[in-house]
C-alpha cells in the first residue's frame, strides 16, 4: 500500500485500524470498523479521498428518502443504509431486498431524488 494513501486515510480517519485493503482499477478500497460502525474508503493514488461511506440505522435514514423508497420501491425492504459523502457532498446509499429477487443498490441525495450519476460502494 502505498504511504500517501494510507496518509490519507489516517489524516481522515485516526482511529481506523485492521483496515482490509484492496485495489480496483485505479482506486484503493479500504474498509475498516470504528467503534464498531463500519466504514469504505475510495482513494486514488495521488492520495486523494475520493469517496466513504459510513454504516448508518435505518432510523437515520431522512424522512423525505424513507417516503420514497416506501411509494417507489413498495415491495422491497430496506436492507441497509450508509452515508456516502464524495465531492464534498453526502447522499445516502441504500440497499433493499426483496424475497426472489436481486438486491437493489441505490444512491440517494438528501432531498430524496434517486441519484442514479453517483456509484453506490461496495
Amino acid at each position: 500500500m502505498p504511504s500517501i494513501v494510507q496518509n490519507t486515510l489516517q489524516a481522515k480517519f485516526s482511529s481506523a485500524k485492521e483496515i482490509e485493503w484492496k485495489k480496483n482499477n485505479s482506486l484503493y478500497h479500504g474498509e475498516f470498523d470504528i467503534d464498531k460502525v463500519e466504514y469504505e474508503v475510495q482513494i486514488d493514488a495521488t492520495g486523494k479521498l475520493v469517496a466513504f461511506t459510513k454504516e448508518i440505522n435505518t432510523v437515520e435514514l431522512p424522512a423525505v428518502i424513507a417516503s420514497a423508497i416506501a411509494r417507489d420501491m413498495r415491495d422491497y425492504s430496506i436492507d441497509e443504509v450508509a452515508t456516502l459523502e464524495t465531492g464534498g457532498i453526502v447522499y445516502y446509499q441504500v440497499e433493499l431486498e426483496k424475497k426472489g429477487a436481486k438486491d437493489k443498490k441505490l444512491v440517494y441525495g438528501g432531498d430524496g431524488k434517486l441519484m442514479t450519476a453517483i456509484n453506490y460502494i461496495d
